[in-house]
């Protein structure tokens, strides 16, 4: 293909900034970042004026998109359409997220995703499957007569994946640890989430192998005096990282800003919790039979529960920085947390070698383009 730039006043790499640089690449992979005026006259070259690049926004849970909720549209096609809606808000790469579904419907969803890998759908890095392993008392917007704790038999009946990442959240409290080894015996990347566990039933057996928490303060026992519960439990966990949707609807900034705080650096990570309205015309969609729509710029069933997130990666990392934390810090929270999160080693920063994905964002913070594998939309 030869070589590609993409250059800007400003480029962040995930540890550093350059000044009035180029991101270079060659084919899927960053070949350097130079300075433009040492760009090669040759090189098939954009320039985005007022910008910020950034290393490749990553959503980890993405329930929809464009529309199409994954749980409605179980199919490569049904895949492609909710990362294409999630790349206008600066979205280079996602897992499209599985709200708790039959053990038919959990296959579709594996199936789908093992082909959309195969079909190089841009974007695509695995699946996340938000249940249905939940806690019936912190059920969320989930449908309780689907929750059950799996045995380790339940989970060898699927087919996994053999490509691509897998994510599971899981209320814990509820499932055997020879369950949880077999996930980590199998390289899932395992989250405690819709739990309503007591801090003495998330035992070090079971935390062992936890590797973080999912939307933090959402659908999980609250922090107390008496009883740290899930929240509590997720702060004090050094080791494992915490999701948060930073929509200002979900999370109070005040809440957010004094978990960052608690939290080791890089272990605080922002998720959208998309629903399919991002990227839509329309301002509704079914779930489980049941109208979701957006009122007042959140989402809401007929009991006026929260369901989901309306909002995009963009906008989630323009609200942070808003809150009071550090540019750089916003930037990787939304690329280079994640990748670790996931341990994607070739994702996450801007490095040579490393997969040609960048978000371009104006002064606002809004997308104005996004590089996936060497492919700039």
């Amino acid at each position: 293909m030869g070589l590609k730039a993409i250059s800007a006043p400003r480029i962040f790499d995930g540890k550093q900034y350059h000044s009035n640089a180029a991101l270079v690449w060659n084919d899927e992979h960053i070949h350097s970042i130079v300075p433009i005026s040492e760009l090669n006259d040759n090189i098939e070259h954009q320039h985005f004026a007022d910008a910020l690049i950034a290393p490749g926004f990553i959503d980890i849970q993405v329930n929809g998109g464009g529309g199409v909720m994954f749980n409605n549209d179980i199919t490569p096609t049904g895949i492609e359409v909710i990362c294409s809606a999630h790349r206008k808000h600066g979205t280079a790469y996602l897992l499209p997220t599985l709200i708790s579904s039959t053990p038919e419907r959990i296959q579709l969803a594996l199936n789908a995703t093992q082909q959309g890998i195969r079909d190089k759908i841009a974007g695509l890095l695995g699946v996340h499957l938000e249940g249905p392993w939940l806690n019936k008392d912190k059920k969320g917007a989930h449908d309780p007569n689907l929750f059950y704790a799996p045995s380790v038999d339940d989970l060898s009946q699927f087919t996994w994946p053999s490509q691509g990442k897998v994510l599971v959240t899981a209320a814990v409290e509820n499932i055997e640890p020879s369950a949880l080894r077999w996930m980590k015996e199998h390289n899932f990347t395992l989250s405690c989430g819709h739990s309503n566990a007591k801090a003495s039933q998330l035992t070090e057996d079971k935390l062992v192998l936890v590797d973080g928490f999912t939307h933090l303060f959402n659908a999980m026992s609250p922090f107390e005096g008496r009883e740290p519960g899930v929240v509590g439990t997720a702060l004090n966990t050094d080791r494992a990282w915490c999701s948060i949707i930073t929509d200002n609807i979900h999370v109070h900034p005040q809440s957010f800003l004094l978990a960052h705080k608690a939290k080791p650096q890089g272990k605080m990570l922002i998720v959208t919790d998309a629903m399919a309205t991002v990227g839509s015309e329309k301002d509704y969609f079914e779930l489980d039979g049941e109208v979701i729509s957006v009122v007042d710029n959140k989402l809401v069933n007929s009991r006026g529960n929260l369901a989901g997130a309306h909002i995009g990666m963009d906008e989630s990392v323009a609200n942070v920085i808003e809150w009071g934390i550090a540019e750089d810090e916003a930037l990787k929270m939304a690329s280079t947390y994640p990748a670790q999160a996931l341990q994607c080693d070739k994702l996450g920063t801007l490095e040579d070698g490393f997969r040609a994905s960048a978000t371009v964002l104006d002064r606002e913070y809004r997308s104005q383009a996004v590089l996936v594998d060497g492919k700039l939309y």
